[in-house]
């Protein structure tokens, strides 16, 4: 999984580690498979839909409640004063999804004066003063959060079964 930024200034990649076992079954597949083009858009379509669904209910990919706003961030706010991580919808709407019969991926094409502030609202500022709100299924270590990752596994197991690949 990719988090990106098609702009001039930015590109982040995080690698996710510890799918060890999904990267093998996917491996078989593409042995056994001619097209594994479909499989990778329901992965990406995935975790499209599990950072969507973060930034609209507020929570981190787990489900964990985001910190209120701050009063002084609420004031400063021109609008939508109580959402957070959402004022213009510049986050929100440039959340993509891409695929191909080798990679899934999601990404946002999102900054604001050419500051990377999608990657600092997910981990949070080096400085402590911006709090992270996880909307991106990976944690810190770049590991994916076990329930997105159990997810993508049985959306793995279930195109093996469909397509007579399960060992």
């Amino acid at each position: 999984m990719k988090l990106y930024h098609k702009g001039y200034k930015m590109k982040v990649s995080i690698d996710v580690k510890g799918l060890d076992e999904i990267e093998n079954k996917l491996k078989y597949i593409s042995n056994k498979a001619h097209d594994t083009a479909p499989l990778m858009a329901e992965l990406a379509h995935h975790l499209y839909d599990v950072a969507f669904n973060s930034l609209r209910d507020e929570t981190s990919p787990d489900g964990i409640s985001w910190n209120p706003l701050k009063a002084s961030t609420k004031k400063a706010k021109k609008k939508h004063k109580d959402s957070i991580l959402y004022e213009n919808g510049d986050l929100r709407d440039t959340l993509t999804f891409e695929s191909s019969k080798d990679s899934a991926q999601i990404g946002l094409n999102a900054t604001k004066g050419g500051y990377p502030y999608p990657v600092v609202h997910q981990f949070g500022s080096s400085d402590g003063k911006i709090v992270a709100r996880p909307f991106m299924p990976i944690h810190n270590d770049g590991t994916l959060y076990s329930d997105t990752k159990d997810e993508l596994q049985e959306i793995v197991e279930d195109y093996m079964k469909e397509e007579s690949l399960l060992k």
